[in-house]
């Protein structure tokens, strides 16, 4: 059966009434208890709530105020430390470019991250020390390039990311950690020691920042190099000690706490080192452990005997935003799913009390995104996982909100500092993926109390003789309600202390905002009663309903701890600015001219000389592309390889063998543009390093285009290349398609490369020369994406740059996910979440029967998606169906095209699947013609 053709009505396209029936056919009704009113008890201005009846299926939480785990001193062996950020692998580099253009989104981007009262109040910072090496998501710069160069923390995103954030947040911690490591080290601790020491005492000098924590090993290091990490760590510890005693120290580094290993899912064994290690039992202060929520006796040890705190030291933050979810997973309301924010907040929970861990839970007191900002460019290694997705610097446009939603949930109820009481705090499911299992787990609450010693609270006491505060956050990542009495002990509460009730869900009916319902003050409960224990110990009895695939926080502060909780309002968190691409034409001559002065930290900076010399939008994959000044007067400003044989860093290798001594032998990269380009010429001038470091390393310049995902050398899909010899190549996707030798090259003039991409047909040109015209006649060409600059590891120069648009052709187009609205499915479709190649991390698969239908104004279309071989049937604008053989295609590939189409109409089309298995990732919908 075909399906029915959507036209423009009400969200613009008939297509949504068919996902919207899902929706409202999904969404939880009114066969779910819903909290009722009592008017009669008004409270502060809400709502009096009562749930359910003696006949709901009760489940019992026991929150005694004296069951917090406590040392002989009577100090809590845990206390609450909230959620944090790890800024690393050039996520975080276009915020450089948001503080640029549009300083008001930079500004209200880390607010929201970080201001306590009206965002999420992150607590924690953890940067990278950079190695100009791809360590997953590109290449941080690294602080140190050589022995006697000074520590540059200008370069990069992240120190400039501590200082600001610590303006909103002065109570921000910080921390460090390495992936890579640059290579004149050469694994020498002493070296090694002055590199991180350099480092710390620039951030200071620079920014003014003290380091709260670090972390000397290599991130996730690998087993075969634990003892030695561990050896290290003790090394760099009492090192700090000393040198908190020179005369010119700029703190006392001595309260740096120290990080052990910062392991992946090894938190046993590291623990068990660890153990055995006198000098490490004095020296360490914290376990960070990754993506587990798993403890172990070894770790309680540590914990309870020893008084170290466990740090979930790298997770994700919420996969795939909820107006991407909420169309292919409806039940779930966009906030529930795999990796979704209710996961999140799971995973949290689980990792300071999980049932698998049976007598040895983890302990977990710290949950580190990472990232909380994406703000790298879309189809990076690993994105997008955020809290904020920032891609769009141009523009001032970034999406994002439930991930700040969750983190309220905690953050606004719960104070730092606050004691973990441990009977209320708990969590079952298996395991999956640095979690537990959607739609698998029965229970998962975490409690806690306000400081019984006065002195240690956060938060200002109140009149004598109040209830001690506490806070409950519950996370059902399951289908079925689930119904609790919480029975309070010891906490002071009587028979009218009110418990508020905040709450985030999905929407109620498909007319409703996807965020309707989240964060909502629901109103109060007051105990159904109070009742005795076989020992005497008297309970306040309240009861509470959790709603399916929600969040939900139980406080007696009603307004939170910073008394600033505030009902979220659809839309509170969403960018003011439009999702606009980057306008071609576009150029940049590298002399930033316009741009103001800034003082920072009493020193008057440049727009260069602030950003480290970083250019303008460009993001490094591998190596450290710079902007320099010159003599020559033609050429003033000039874009700059910074890295060479000589003074490449060490990769990041702990998926390997585990060495630390491996040197890149591949070449470097940095990407810049709009995903959404279609069809233009990109031109800039190179010149070539004329020294020779390393004659195994080859020498090349290279200018790609349609770069819209990270694979291959070449990043781009399609690359020209030329060596100093003139010879050049045509790439596709690595694989060269044409090559040839430029008569009479002179190495060591300057030279214009340009790659112009129409459709499927690539011409490359040097210095105004047509090398070839090449067609892409294959299933999988690449029709849209940004630009990448290639070079070997030399010290190419480059200059300006142009981007044009292509006379008579749509320059850009639209990027339609296959979960928007605007598609209507039907027949054999089934939905996937998948890695994060893919554009917002989905997929819908189309089988024998399977269709698709959406409508569009526009020129022209692309489907893309790594798609197996498939018979299609596509109409458009209801004209008889044209029968399409398509793929095999890769990830991001484009599996069938179409041009022509008039601009002026909205036009209709119809996928159909004949036979095999067809997979949809999305869809760009070109724009009109220039």
């Amino acid at each position: 059966m075909k399906p029915a053709l959507p036209r423009r009505t009400r969200r613009s396209v008939l297509a949504i009434a068919a996902t919207t029936a899902i929706v409202a056919a999904a969404l939880p009704t009114t066969a779910i208890s819903a909290p009722l009113t009592d008017d009669a008890a008004p409270k502060r201005g809400s709502s009096h709530l009562r749930f359910g009846d003696d006949s709901s299926p009760w489940s019992t939480i026991v929150v005694d105020g004296d069951d917090v785990e406590r040392d002989a001193a009577g100090n809590p062996f845990n206390e609450f430390g909230g959620f944090g950020s790890v800024s690393c692998n050039n996520t975080s580099r276009l915020l450089l470019d948001y503080r640029e253009e549009h300083p008001d989104v930079y500004w209200k981007l880390l607010n929201l991250m970080f201001n306590q009262r009206t965002g999420a109040g992150l607590s924690h910072l953890k940067v990278e020390l950079g190695a100009d090496v791809n360590t997953s998501s590109g290449a941080e710069p690294a602080s140190k390039r050589s022995a006697d160069e000074p520590a540059n923390v200008l370069r990069g995103a992240g120190f400039r990311m501590i200082a600001d954030a610590k303006k909103i947040n002065p109570h921000l911690s910080v921390e460090a950690l390495r992936w890579a490591e640059p290579s004149w080290t050469g694994n020498r601790w002493e070296d090694r020691y002055r590199w991180y020491k350099e480092t710390i005492d620039a951030a200071y000098d620079t920014y003014g920042v003290k380091f709260d924590y670090l972390s000397p090993s290599q991130n996730e290091v690998h087993s075969n190099y634990m003892s030695s990490e561990l050896a290290w760590t003790v090394y760099v510890a009492k090192r700090l000690e000393q040198d908190a005693k020179a005369g010119d120290a700029r703190y006392d580094y001595a309260k740096i706490k120290i990080v052990a290993l910062d392991s992946y899912r090894n938190g046993e064994r590291v623990s068990d080192h660890i153990l055995n290690s006198p000098e490490a039992l004095e020296q360490v202060d914290a376990i960070g452990i990754h993506y587990t929520i798993g403890g172990g006796p070894n770790l309680t040890r540590l914990n309870k005997d020893h008084g170290m705190e466990v740090i979930y030291s790298e997770g994700v933050a919420p996969m795939i935003d909820p107006q991407y979810r909420i169309t292919a997973e409806p039940a779930r309301g966009g906030v529930g799913g795999a990796v979704s924010a209710v996961d999140i907040a799971d995973r949290f929970i689980n990792s300071y009390r999980w049932s698998g861990s049976g007598e040895n839970p983890a302990h977990m007191t710290s949950f580190l995104f990472q990232p909380a900002v994406s703000a790298l460019y879309e189809g990076s290694s690993y994105s997008p996982k955020h809290l904020i997705r920032a891609s769009d610097p141009w523009s001032g446009y970034y999406e994002g909100g439930v991930g700040i939603v969750l983190v309220r949930h905690f953050m606004q109820f719960i104070g730092k500092g606050w004691e973990y009481i441990e009977g209320a705090s708990y969590g079952d499911g298996p395991f999956a993926d640095g979690g537990t299992a959607v739609d698998a787990s029965t229970r998962t609450y975490l409690t806690l109390r306000e400081p019984a010693l006065p002195a240690r609270a956060s938060v200002p006491e109140a009149s004598a003789g109040r209830p001690t505060d506490f806070a409950q956050v519950h996370a059902n990542n399951t289908a079925a309600p689930r119904y609790f009495e919480v029975k309070v002990a010891d906490l002071g509460t009587d028979s009218d202390t009110p418990l508020h009730l905040w709450r985030t869900k999905g929407p109620d009916s498909a007319g409703q905002p996807v965020d309707a319902n989240w964060f909502q003050h629901l109103g109060y409960i007051t105990p159904d009663r109070t009742e005795r224990g076989a020992d005497g110990t008297r309970y306040s009895v309240y009861r509470v309903e959790v709603q399916p695939y929600s969040i939900l926080s139980l406080t007696t502060r009603e307004r939170g701890v910073h008394q600033s909780a505030a009902p979220y309002a659809p839309g509170d968190y969403a960018a003011t600015a439009e999702d606009a691409p980057l306008e071609l034409p576009y150029s940049d001559d590298f002399e930033y001219a316009g741009y103001p002065t800034e003082d920072v930290n009493g020193v008057k900076m440049s727009y260069l000389e602030r950003r480290g010399r970083t250019p303008r939008y460009t993001a490094d994959q591998n190596g450290a592309f710079e902007v320099i000044g010159t003599d020559d007067t033609a050429h003033r400003n000039v874009l700059q390889q910074k890295i060479h044989a000589g003074n490449r860093g060490y990769t990041w290798n702990v998926w390997g063998n585990g060495s630390q001594n491996q040197l890149p032998t591949g070449g470097t990269s940095t990407i810049l543009g709009d995903h959404t380009w279609a069809n233009y010429r990109a031109s800039i001038d190179v010149r070539f390093d004329q020294q020779v470091r390393d004659a195994t390393l080859p020498n090349y310049a290279g200018l790609g285009v349609r770069q819209i995902v990270s694979q291959g050398a070449d990043l781009a899909a399609y690359a020209l290349r030329v060596v100093p010899t003139g010879a050049w190549e045509l790439r596709k996707l690595d694989s060269v398609v044409a090559a040839g030798t430029i008569d009479g090259f002179d190495p060591a003039a300057w030279h214009r490369l340009s790659l112009e991409a129409v459709d499927n047909v690539l011409t490359p040109s040097v210095d105004g020369r047509r090398l070839t015209t090449w067609t892409d006649s294959s299933a999988n060409p690449v029709m849209s994406g940004r630009i990448s600059l290639l070079s070997g590891h030399y010290q190419n120069q480059w200059d300006n740059l142009d981007i044009d648009p292509i006379g008579g052709h749509a320059w850009r187009s639209d990027k339609l996910d296959d979960t928007s609205p605007r598609l209507g499915y039907q027949g054999a479709v089934q939905f996937q979440q998948v890695g994060f190649a893919n554009h917002n991390r989905t997929l819908h698969v189309l089988r024998s029967g399977g269709a698709a239908a959406f409508s569009f104004n526009g020129t022209g279309l692309n489907l893309f998606g790594a798609t197996g071989t498939a018979t299609l049937n596509v109409s458009v604008d209801g004209a008889p169906p044209t029968r399409v053989a398509v793929g095999p295609t890769g990830v991001r590939q484009t599996s069938y095209w179409l041009r022509g189409l008039d601009a002026t109409n909205e036009h209709t089309v119809e996928i159909s699947v004949v036979d095999g298995s067809f997979t949809l990732d999305g869809i760009d919908l070109l724009g009109p013609v220039r």
